[in-house]
């Protein structure tokens, strides 16, 4: 598999470390990191990741208004939401304005490797 960049966006500086940690072991990249929705959809712009990693609750701006945003400006940008257990209906919400995928944690490796597997392997 080719080495992507890949934008990690959450609000906690821990997700973000062990997201980060995890991804580099799989052989990419990040690209850089984002704290709320304005922040990642000013550096989904700058650094043009190749698949971005979005945490839904964050303050300012909410995952899901950020991955709308970002889809305006890249439909085939993958997002892969992150989130917590028991939210089903955000998940759900997130896939029908384009999110790819999601994961929940607490983030496990496995699932991070084969849900970048899944999105990577997408035409």
């Amino acid at each position: 598999m080719n080495k992507k960049r890949i934008l990690v966006v959450d609000d906690s500086p821990a997700v973000i470390k062990r997201l980060t940690m995890i991804i580099e072991s799989l052989g990419h990249e990040v690209v850089g990191s984002a704290v709320n929705g304005l922040d990642a959809i000013a550096k989904s712009r700058e650094l043009q990741p190749d698949a971005i990693t979005m945490d839904i609750q964050m303050p300012e701006m909410d995952g899901l208004e950020a991955t709308t945003h970002i889809l305006q400006d890249n439909p085939d940008k993958p997002i892969i939401i992150i989130t917590a257990h028991g939210q089903e209906k955000t998940v759900l919400k997130a896939i029908s304005i384009g999110a790819k995928h999601f994961i929940c944690k607490p983030i496990d490796k496995d699932k991070v490797a084969e849900v970048l597997n899944k999105v990577f392997a997408q035409p």
